[in-house]
Protein backbone atom coordinates (compact mmCIF):
# COMPACT_ATOMS: atom_id res chain seq x y z
CA UNK A 1 0.00 0.00 0.00
CA UNK A 2 1.10 3.51 -0.93
CA UNK A 3 1.07 4.58 3.08
CA UNK A 4 3.63 1.60 3.55
CA UNK A 5 6.01 3.45 0.72
CA UNK A 6 5.85 6.98 1.97
CA UNK A 7 6.06 6.96 5.48
CA UNK A 8 7.57 10.45 5.43
CA UNK A 9 4.38 11.87 3.64
CA UNK A 10 2.96 15.41 5.41
CA UNK A 11 -0.56 15.43 7.35
CA UNK A 12 -2.82 18.02 6.37
CA UNK A 13 -1.76 20.68 7.95
CA UNK A 14 -4.93 22.88 10.17
CA UNK A 15 -3.49 25.94 9.37
CA UNK A 16 -4.06 25.82 5.35
CA UNK A 17 -6.62 28.01 3.43
CA UNK A 18 -10.09 26.19 3.67
CA UNK A 19 -12.60 27.27 1.13
CA UNK A 20 -16.49 26.08 1.58
CA UNK A 21 -18.87 26.20 -1.07
CA UNK A 22 -22.33 25.87 0.31
CA UNK A 23 -24.98 24.10 -1.79
CA UNK A 24 -29.00 23.92 -0.49
CA UNK A 25 -28.25 19.95 0.16
CA UNK A 26 -24.08 19.72 0.34
CA UNK A 27 -21.06 21.87 1.02
CA UNK A 28 -17.90 21.13 -1.11
CA UNK A 29 -14.59 21.59 0.78
CA UNK A 30 -12.13 22.90 -1.38
CA UNK A 31 -8.15 23.41 0.94
CA UNK A 32 -5.00 24.07 0.00
CA UNK A 33 -2.50 21.21 0.88
CA UNK A 34 1.07 21.07 1.15
CA UNK A 35 3.44 17.98 -0.74
CA UNK A 36 6.54 15.96 -0.35
CA UNK A 37 7.74 15.16 -3.62
CA UNK A 38 4.21 14.68 -4.87
CA UNK A 39 2.63 12.60 -1.59
CA UNK A 40 -0.09 13.84 0.75
CA UNK A 41 -1.46 12.01 3.36
CA UNK A 42 -4.04 13.08 5.73
CA UNK A 43 -6.86 11.91 8.31
CA UNK A 44 -10.46 11.89 8.61
CA UNK A 45 -12.23 11.06 11.68
CA UNK A 46 -15.14 8.42 11.35
CA UNK A 47 -18.10 11.11 10.75
CA UNK A 48 -15.83 13.57 8.79
CA UNK A 49 -15.71 10.30 6.07
CA UNK A 50 -19.14 9.32 6.44
CA UNK A 51 -19.99 13.01 5.19
CA UNK A 52 -18.02 12.70 2.10
CA UNK A 53 -19.93 11.67 -0.96
CA UNK A 54 -18.36 8.93 -1.92
CA UNK A 55 -16.13 9.43 -5.37
CA UNK A 56 -15.99 13.17 -5.39
CA UNK A 57 -12.36 13.63 -3.71
CA UNK A 58 -10.51 15.23 -6.57
CA UNK A 59 -7.31 17.40 -6.95
CA UNK A 60 -8.26 19.66 -9.40
CA UNK A 61 -5.92 20.27 -12.21
CA UNK A 62 -3.42 17.52 -10.85
CA UNK A 63 -3.11 13.84 -12.27
CA UNK A 64 -3.51 11.10 -9.52
CA UNK A 65 -0.68 8.42 -9.67
CA UNK A 66 -2.30 6.56 -7.15
CA UNK A 67 -4.41 6.87 -3.91
CA UNK A 68 -5.01 4.46 -0.91
CA UNK A 69 -7.93 5.18 1.58
CA UNK A 70 -7.75 3.10 4.81
CA UNK A 71 -8.93 2.81 7.98
CA UNK A 72 -6.66 4.73 10.54
CA UNK A 73 -6.50 1.75 12.88
CA UNK A 74 -3.91 0.15 10.17
CA UNK A 75 -1.29 2.53 11.37
CA UNK A 76 -1.44 1.58 14.47
CA UNK A 77 -0.87 -1.79 14.03
CA UNK A 78 2.55 -3.48 15.98
CA UNK A 79 3.02 -0.22 17.80
CA UNK A 80 3.97 0.15 21.43
CA UNK A 81 0.98 0.40 24.03
CA UNK A 82 0.73 0.54 27.59
CA UNK A 83 -1.99 -1.79 29.54
CA UNK A 84 -3.61 -1.51 32.28
CA UNK A 85 -4.96 -4.41 34.04
CA UNK A 86 -7.36 -4.65 37.12
CA UNK A 87 -4.61 -6.12 39.47
CA UNK A 88 -2.45 -3.46 38.99
CA UNK A 89 -2.68 -0.78 41.76
CA UNK A 90 -1.29 3.29 41.97
CA UNK A 91 -2.08 3.17 37.98
CA UNK A 92 0.51 0.98 36.97
CA UNK A 93 0.99 -0.25 33.54
CA UNK A 94 2.77 -2.88 31.36
CA UNK A 95 3.91 -2.02 27.72
CA UNK A 96 2.67 -4.48 25.34
CA UNK A 97 2.51 -4.50 21.55
CA UNK A 98 -0.54 -3.79 19.65
CA UNK A 99 -1.36 -6.67 17.29
CA UNK A 100 -4.69 -6.39 15.99
CA UNK A 101 -5.82 -2.92 16.28
CA UNK A 102 -9.53 -3.96 15.57
CA UNK A 103 -9.80 -7.00 18.09
CA UNK A 104 -7.51 -5.59 20.30
CA UNK A 105 -4.59 -7.95 20.72
CA UNK A 106 -1.91 -7.54 22.31
CA UNK A 107 1.82 -9.09 23.13
CA UNK A 108 3.39 -8.58 26.15
CA UNK A 109 6.98 -8.72 26.80
CA UNK A 110 6.81 -12.19 28.10
CA UNK A 111 5.67 -13.31 24.72
CA UNK A 112 2.05 -14.33 25.55
CA UNK A 113 -1.25 -12.37 24.16
CA UNK A 114 -4.51 -11.38 25.55
CA UNK A 115 -7.49 -9.43 24.41
CA UNK A 116 -7.74 -6.12 26.02
CA UNK A 117 -10.58 -3.64 26.77
CA UNK A 118 -10.39 -0.37 24.76
CA UNK A 119 -10.32 1.34 28.21
CA UNK A 120 -7.44 -0.82 29.35
CA UNK A 121 -5.40 0.83 26.52
CA UNK A 122 -2.51 3.71 26.72
CA UNK A 123 -1.21 5.49 24.20
CA UNK A 124 1.97 7.95 23.89
CA UNK A 125 -0.50 10.24 21.49
CA UNK A 126 -3.58 10.26 19.82
CA UNK A 127 -4.28 7.14 18.17
CA UNK A 128 -6.95 8.38 15.86
CA UNK A 129 -9.21 5.44 16.35
CA UNK A 130 -11.49 4.30 13.77
CA UNK A 131 -10.99 6.88 11.07
CA UNK A 132 -9.53 6.88 7.86
CA UNK A 133 -6.58 7.72 6.01
CA UNK A 134 -5.93 9.07 2.39
CA UNK A 135 -2.89 8.54 0.84
CA UNK A 136 -2.56 9.80 -2.74
CA UNK A 137 1.11 10.19 -5.02
CA UNK A 138 0.27 12.91 -7.39
CA UNK A 139 2.20 13.25 -11.38
CA UNK A 140 4.28 16.17 -10.55
CA UNK A 141 7.11 16.18 -7.68
CA UNK A 142 7.90 19.96 -7.81
CA UNK A 143 4.73 20.76 -6.92
CA UNK A 144 4.40 22.16 -3.57
CA UNK A 145 0.79 22.88 -2.88
CA UNK A 146 -2.18 22.25 -4.84
CA UNK A 147 -6.14 22.28 -4.04
CA UNK A 148 -8.12 19.47 -2.56
CA UNK A 149 -11.69 19.30 -3.25
CA UNK A 150 -14.80 16.83 -2.57
CA UNK A 151 -18.35 16.92 -1.31
CA UNK A 152 -19.65 16.33 2.42
CA UNK A 153 -22.94 15.79 3.90
CA UNK A 154 -24.14 18.10 7.01
CA UNK A 155 -23.32 21.27 5.53
CA UNK A 156 -25.80 23.30 3.48
CA UNK A 157 -27.22 26.69 3.53
CA UNK A 158 -30.08 27.85 2.96
CA UNK A 159 -32.05 31.45 2.23
CA UNK A 160 -35.09 32.56 4.27
CA UNK A 161 -36.39 36.28 3.43
CA UNK A 162 -38.58 38.86 6.05
CA UNK A 163 -41.16 40.55 3.96
CA UNK A 164 -42.15 43.71 6.33
CA UNK A 165 -45.80 44.77 4.78
CA UNK A 166 -46.84 48.45 5.46
CA UNK A 167 -49.84 48.30 2.97
CA UNK A 168 -51.51 45.94 0.16
CA UNK A 169 -49.08 47.61 -2.22
CA UNK A 170 -45.49 48.36 -0.38
CA UNK A 171 -43.48 46.31 1.60
CA UNK A 172 -39.34 46.05 2.51
CA UNK A 173 -37.37 42.82 1.74
CA UNK A 174 -34.71 41.28 4.08
CA UNK A 175 -32.53 38.43 2.69
CA UNK A 176 -30.55 36.15 4.84
CA UNK A 177 -28.56 33.19 4.25
CA UNK A 178 -28.41 30.26 7.70
CA UNK A 179 -25.48 28.43 7.12
CA UNK A 180 -25.55 24.86 8.77
CA UNK A 181 -22.97 22.82 10.49
CA UNK A 182 -23.86 18.93 11.58
CA UNK A 183 -20.25 18.62 12.21
CA UNK A 184 -18.74 17.82 14.83
CA UNK A 185 -15.66 20.48 14.98
CA UNK A 186 -15.73 23.96 13.71
CA UNK A 187 -13.96 25.38 10.54
CA UNK A 188 -12.07 28.37 9.97
CA UNK A 189 -13.40 29.70 6.40
CA UNK A 190 -10.88 32.03 4.79
CA UNK A 191 -13.47 32.17 1.53
CA UNK A 192 -16.98 30.77 1.03
CA UNK A 193 -19.48 30.58 -1.68
CA UNK A 194 -23.59 30.49 -1.42
CA UNK A 195 -24.56 28.31 -4.67
CA UNK A 196 -28.01 27.74 -5.39
CA UNK A 197 -30.32 27.45 -8.85
CA UNK A 198 -30.23 24.26 -10.66
CA UNK A 199 -27.30 21.81 -9.00
CA UNK A 200 -28.51 18.51 -9.03
CA UNK A 201 -26.57 16.44 -7.22
CA UNK A 202 -26.66 12.21 -6.75
CA UNK A 203 -28.83 11.15 -3.93
CA UNK A 204 -27.72 7.36 -4.94
CA UNK A 205 -24.22 8.36 -4.09
CA UNK A 206 -24.48 8.88 0.09
CA UNK A 207 -22.90 6.77 2.03
CA UNK A 208 -24.74 6.69 5.09
CA UNK A 209 -27.47 9.17 6.53
CA UNK A 210 -25.96 11.50 8.70
CA UNK A 211 -27.41 12.05 12.32
CA UNK A 212 -29.75 14.78 12.94
CA UNK A 213 -28.86 17.88 14.77
CA UNK A 214 -29.41 17.58 18.41
CA UNK A 215 -30.59 19.54 20.96
CA UNK A 216 -26.90 21.12 21.93
CA UNK A 217 -27.18 23.22 18.07
CA UNK A 218 -26.27 26.87 18.55
CA UNK A 219 -27.75 29.60 16.00
CA UNK A 220 -25.83 32.86 15.92
CA UNK A 221 -26.16 35.98 13.91
CA UNK A 222 -23.08 37.12 12.24
CA UNK A 223 -22.33 40.35 14.05
CA UNK A 224 -22.39 43.38 13.52
CA UNK A 225 -25.58 43.39 11.19
CA UNK A 226 -28.18 46.75 11.66
CA UNK A 227 -25.26 48.95 10.98
CA UNK A 228 -22.69 47.92 8.82
CA UNK A 229 -22.83 46.41 4.91
CA UNK A 230 -23.49 42.98 4.29
CA UNK A 231 -20.72 40.65 4.52
CA UNK A 232 -22.06 38.69 1.58
CA UNK A 233 -21.86 40.28 -1.96
CA UNK A 234 -25.77 41.99 -2.68
CA UNK A 235 -25.72 40.45 -5.97
CA UNK A 236 -25.06 37.41 -7.49
CA UNK A 237 -21.11 37.05 -8.80
CA UNK A 238 -21.82 34.41 -11.11
CA UNK A 239 -24.67 33.55 -13.08
CA UNK A 240 -23.54 30.59 -15.74
CA UNK A 241 -25.15 27.41 -16.20
CA UNK A 242 -28.40 28.12 -14.12
CA UNK A 243 -26.77 28.43 -10.87
CA UNK A 244 -26.22 31.88 -8.98
CA UNK A 245 -23.14 32.53 -6.01
CA UNK A 246 -22.59 35.03 -3.50
CA UNK A 247 -19.40 35.14 -2.24
CA UNK A 248 -18.61 35.94 1.63
CA UNK A 249 -16.23 38.62 1.41
CA UNK A 250 -14.08 37.95 4.68
CA UNK A 251 -13.07 35.33 6.75
CA UNK A 252 -15.64 33.53 9.51
CA UNK A 253 -15.63 30.46 11.85
CA UNK A 254 -18.09 28.03 11.97
CA UNK A 255 -18.87 26.37 15.09
CA UNK A 256 -20.03 22.54 15.70
CA UNK A 257 -23.37 21.86 15.95
CA UNK A 258 -24.80 25.36 14.99
CA UNK A 259 -26.18 27.52 12.05
CA UNK A 260 -24.66 31.03 11.24
CA UNK A 261 -26.76 33.36 9.56
CA UNK A 262 -25.57 36.64 7.17
CA UNK A 263 -27.97 39.28 5.34
CA UNK A 264 -27.49 38.85 1.54
CA UNK A 265 -28.84 40.10 -1.13
CA UNK A 266 -30.07 43.69 -1.16
CA UNK A 267 -32.90 44.12 -3.22
CA UNK A 268 -36.41 45.79 -3.31
CA UNK A 269 -39.43 44.12 -4.31
CA UNK A 270 -42.90 45.12 -5.30
CA UNK A 271 -46.21 43.82 -3.72
CA UNK A 272 -49.82 43.27 -4.49
CA UNK A 273 -52.05 41.92 -1.72
CA UNK A 274 -55.42 40.84 -2.53
CA UNK A 275 -57.83 37.81 -1.33
CA UNK A 276 -58.98 35.17 -4.17
CA UNK A 277 -60.64 31.97 -4.36
CA UNK A 278 -61.36 29.44 -7.37
CA UNK A 279 -64.07 26.81 -7.24
CA UNK A 280 -65.84 25.40 -9.98
CA UNK A 281 -69.22 26.04 -10.65
CA UNK A 282 -71.97 23.53 -9.23
CA UNK A 283 -76.15 23.78 -8.68
CA UNK A 284 -76.83 24.59 -5.26
CA UNK A 285 -75.12 26.32 -2.63
CA UNK A 286 -71.82 26.87 -2.49
CA UNK A 287 -69.59 28.86 0.24
CA UNK A 288 -66.40 29.24 1.71
CA UNK A 289 -63.64 32.11 2.58
CA UNK A 290 -60.72 33.72 0.44
CA UNK A 291 -57.85 33.12 0.84
CA UNK A 292 -54.70 35.66 1.20
CA UNK A 293 -52.39 36.08 -1.69
CA UNK A 294 -49.62 37.84 -1.09
CA UNK A 295 -48.07 38.82 -5.00
CA UNK A 296 -43.93 39.48 -4.99
CA UNK A 297 -42.30 41.28 -8.15
CA UNK A 298 -38.37 41.52 -6.81
CA UNK A 299 -35.81 43.24 -8.85
CA UNK A 300 -33.69 40.42 -8.25
CA UNK A 301 -33.08 36.51 -8.87
CA UNK A 302 -34.45 35.25 -5.35
CA UNK A 303 -33.16 31.37 -4.29
CA UNK A 304 -36.22 29.27 -3.03
CA UNK A 305 -36.25 29.60 0.46
CA UNK A 306 -38.62 30.23 3.54
CA UNK A 307 -40.58 33.71 3.34
CA UNK A 308 -42.25 35.21 6.41
CA UNK A 309 -44.43 38.34 6.28
CA UNK A 310 -44.42 40.66 9.00
CA UNK A 311 -46.98 43.79 9.83
CA UNK A 312 -45.00 47.07 9.79
CA UNK A 313 -47.57 48.73 12.35
CA UNK A 314 -47.68 45.67 14.92
CA UNK A 315 -45.18 43.36 13.88
CA UNK A 316 -46.96 40.22 13.99
CA UNK A 317 -46.72 37.84 11.79
CA UNK A 318 -48.81 37.33 8.70
CA UNK A 319 -47.74 34.06 7.49
CA UNK A 320 -45.09 32.29 6.33
CA UNK A 321 -44.72 29.75 3.00
CA UNK A 322 -41.89 28.35 0.89
CA UNK A 323 -40.57 30.73 -1.86
CA UNK A 324 -39.55 28.86 -5.10
CA UNK A 325 -36.86 30.20 -7.32
CA UNK A 326 -37.83 33.54 -8.82
CA UNK A 327 -36.37 34.93 -11.64
CA UNK A 328 -36.03 39.10 -11.50
CA UNK A 329 -39.01 40.89 -12.46
CA UNK A 330 -41.45 38.10 -12.66
CA UNK A 331 -44.54 37.52 -9.97
CA UNK A 332 -44.83 35.08 -7.31
CA UNK A 333 -47.94 34.26 -6.07
CA UNK A 334 -47.62 33.29 -2.40
CA UNK A 335 -50.87 31.93 -0.80
CA UNK A 336 -50.97 32.33 3.27
CA UNK A 337 -54.31 30.73 4.00
CA UNK A 338 -58.11 31.73 4.50
CA UNK A 339 -58.96 35.21 6.07
CA UNK A 340 -61.77 34.12 8.27
CA UNK A 341 -63.70 37.86 7.80
CA UNK A 342 -63.97 37.53 3.84
CA UNK A 343 -66.52 35.35 2.83
CA UNK A 344 -68.39 34.53 -0.83
CA UNK A 345 -71.80 32.70 -1.15
CA UNK A 346 -73.13 31.24 -4.37
CA UNK A 347 -76.94 30.33 -4.93
CA UNK A 348 -76.67 28.24 -8.54
CA UNK A 349 -80.28 27.21 -9.96
CA UNK A 350 -80.65 25.49 -13.15
CA UNK A 351 -82.97 26.86 -15.68
CA UNK A 352 -83.20 24.46 -18.45
CA UNK A 353 -81.14 21.23 -19.75
CA UNK A 354 -80.95 20.04 -23.17
CA UNK A 355 -79.84 17.38 -24.26
CA UNK A 356 -79.34 17.96 -28.10
CA UNK A 357 -77.82 18.72 -30.53
CA UNK A 358 -75.40 19.06 -27.96
CA UNK A 359 -75.26 18.86 -24.24
CA UNK A 360 -75.81 21.91 -22.09
CA UNK A 361 -77.70 24.23 -19.38
CA UNK A 362 -78.67 27.29 -18.55
CA UNK A 363 -78.21 28.74 -14.93
CA UNK A 364 -78.85 31.37 -13.04
CA UNK A 365 -76.53 32.56 -10.15
CA UNK A 366 -76.62 34.67 -7.22
CA UNK A 367 -72.95 35.79 -6.03
CA UNK A 368 -72.78 37.69 -2.28
CA UNK A 369 -69.75 39.03 -1.24
CA UNK A 370 -69.27 40.04 2.37
CA UNK A 371 -66.72 41.89 4.28
CA UNK A 372 -66.62 41.44 8.06
CA UNK A 373 -63.55 43.55 8.94
CA UNK A 374 -64.35 46.92 10.95
CA UNK A 375 -61.94 48.79 9.29
CA UNK A 376 -60.39 47.99 5.89
CA UNK A 377 -61.08 48.11 2.74
CA UNK A 378 -60.63 44.84 1.19
CA UNK A 379 -60.52 43.81 -3.01
CA UNK A 380 -61.34 40.56 -3.53
CA UNK A 381 -61.30 38.24 -6.80
CA UNK A 382 -63.54 35.41 -7.47
CA UNK A 383 -62.85 32.63 -10.52
CA UNK A 384 -65.57 30.53 -11.04
CA UNK A 385 -64.54 27.77 -13.55
CA UNK A 386 -68.13 26.77 -15.55
CA UNK A 387 -66.05 24.07 -16.83
CA UNK A 388 -67.98 24.10 -19.91
CA UNK A 389 -66.23 25.15 -23.50
CA UNK A 390 -68.70 27.53 -24.79
CA UNK A 391 -70.44 29.97 -22.02
CA UNK A 392 -72.27 32.83 -22.82
CA UNK A 393 -72.39 35.48 -20.13
CA UNK A 394 -75.61 37.83 -19.31
CA UNK A 395 -75.03 40.14 -17.16
CA UNK A 396 -78.74 40.96 -14.85
CA UNK A 397 -78.11 43.43 -11.47
CA UNK A 398 -74.92 44.51 -9.77
CA UNK A 399 -74.94 45.89 -6.46
CA UNK A 400 -72.18 48.20 -6.50
CA UNK A 401 -70.25 49.94 -8.83
CA UNK A 402 -67.11 48.62 -7.63
CA UNK A 403 -68.38 44.84 -8.43
CA UNK A 404 -67.21 43.37 -12.06
CA UNK A 405 -68.03 40.04 -14.16
CA UNK A 406 -65.87 39.32 -16.99
CA UNK A 407 -65.08 36.76 -18.94
CA UNK A 408 -61.60 35.37 -19.20
CA UNK A 409 -60.11 36.03 -22.33
CA UNK A 410 -58.19 32.83 -23.15
CA UNK A 411 -61.02 30.41 -21.59
CA UNK A 412 -64.88 31.76 -21.58
CA UNK A 413 -65.98 28.87 -19.71
CA UNK A 414 -64.09 30.82 -16.81
CA UNK A 415 -65.78 33.86 -14.89
CA UNK A 416 -63.18 36.07 -13.10
CA UNK A 417 -65.65 38.59 -10.79
CA UNK A 418 -63.45 40.93 -8.97
CA UNK A 419 -64.77 43.82 -6.02
CA UNK A 420 -63.64 46.70 -3.78
CA UNK A 421 -65.83 45.91 -0.32
CA UNK A 422 -65.97 48.48 2.43
CA UNK A 423 -65.99 47.66 6.12
CA UNK A 424 -68.99 45.91 7.07
CA UNK A 425 -70.50 45.65 3.32
CA UNK A 426 -71.89 42.87 1.56
CA UNK A 427 -71.69 43.22 -2.67
CA UNK A 428 -73.97 41.01 -5.01
CA UNK A 429 -73.96 40.53 -8.37
CA UNK A 430 -76.65 38.57 -10.70
CA UNK A 431 -76.16 37.22 -13.74
CA UNK A 432 -77.32 34.06 -15.99
CA UNK A 433 -75.05 31.78 -18.48
CA UNK A 434 -76.00 29.63 -21.09
CA UNK A 435 -73.11 26.55 -21.25
CA UNK A 436 -72.71 24.15 -24.16
CA UNK A 437 -69.58 21.69 -25.02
Amino acid sequence: MLFQICSFALYLSINSALQLNFYTSLGQFRREIFLNDGYFRTYFTDQEYNSIVPGTIDFPGRRIIEQDLYNSNEDLRDTDVYIRLNQCENNQTIKAQLIDPYLLLVKYNSLRYSYVSRDQIEFNKDPGMNGMILSVRLDDRNVRATIMAYLSRGLWWTPRYEVIVTDNYFASLRALADINNEHERSYTITNAQLITGTVPLASTSLRSPTSSIDSQRIEYMASPMADSPTSISSKPDATTFGTYSYNITHEFILLPKSIKTFPFLSTTIKLNYTLEMTIYLSTGVTSGLFQRIFIIEPADFLPAGTITFYSASTGLTLGQSRLPDTSKQTQQRINLGNDPDIKYNIISVATAIRQTPTYGQDLNINVTISNRKENQIVSVTLIINGGYRNTILTIKYKSSPNISIKQDLNNESILNIRALIKPGEDVTCMFAIKQTN
